[in-house]
């Protein structure tokens, strides 16, 4: 990473079980992720809270804390949703190529939106569809990465024609908006159907970028197979 570049993360707390955990309760688990960054010297830089609808996270989890009963019966057991995070970290140093933007392609509007500590405006269903990758053994992935976040992560802190990099590549997502935010793009993924479902993502990400990337001798190859 450039010196004063950016990392950012996407998460949420993690909810505890008396089964599994022996409480019902809150894992810090966004601390302990910036902990971890900050040990070997990332700076705690920035986060916004991304909302998300407890009704839906209710219907999809049926979480103890936030059924409607659990007020009637005993609401010392009652709880928020968790919401998603987007945190930041610094690499420490002075950014070598500065990320200027103009006020034509960043009006203040926008800023303000952009700069607001939650995000209520992110549409939790603006996904990359993960249909294709998923095998009978697959975890339950409960924090699903929207393309909105992304799209303003790369476009606040990263240059046109800059490397993005995602270590956990999943199927592209961090990729296609890369891609299609004119930025070049390398990821890392272990799971050989997640990676498959990803190439696909980045050739289609590629191509409507009008990008001329080597992602189209990958397609090649994958016609002549």
């Amino acid at each position: 990473m450039m010196p004063g570049r950016l990392l950012s993360f996407h998460c949420m707390n993690l909810p505890s079980s008396k089964e599994r955990d022996g409480v019902i309760g809150i894992k810090d688990f966004r601390g302990e992720l910036i902990r971890m960054f900050q040990e070997p010297g990332f700076i705690y830089h920035s986060e916004v809270v991304i909302w998300k609808d407890p009704v839906t996270a209710m219907q999809r989890t049926k979480a103890l804390g936030l059924l409607h009963k659990t007020i009637r019966k005993d609401s010392s057991m009652s709880r928020q949703g968790i919401p998603d995070y987007l945190v930041t970290m610094r690499k420490p140093g002075e950014n070598p190529e500065r990320i200027a933007h103009t006020p034509e392609s960043f009006p203040v509007s926008l800023w303000q939106r952009y700069a607001s500590p939650v995000w209520f405006d992110i549409n939790p269903s603006n996904t990359l569809t993960r249909t294709e990758a998923r095998e009978d053994a697959d975890e339950r992935h409960i924090c699903a990465l929207q393309l909105e976040v992304i799209e303003r992560g790369i476009e606040l802190w990263s240059n046109p024609g800059d490397l993005v990099y995602s270590p956990f590549l999943g199927i592209g997502s961090e990729g296609h908006v890369a891609l299609m935010k004119g930025r070049k793009f390398r990821g890392c993924e272990l799971k050989e159907s997640y990676y498959k479902q990803a190439v696909k993502n980045l050739i289609h990400a590629a191509k409507s970028a009008n990008a001329d990337t080597l992602f189209s001798q990958l397609e090649s190859d994958e016609d002549a197979a």
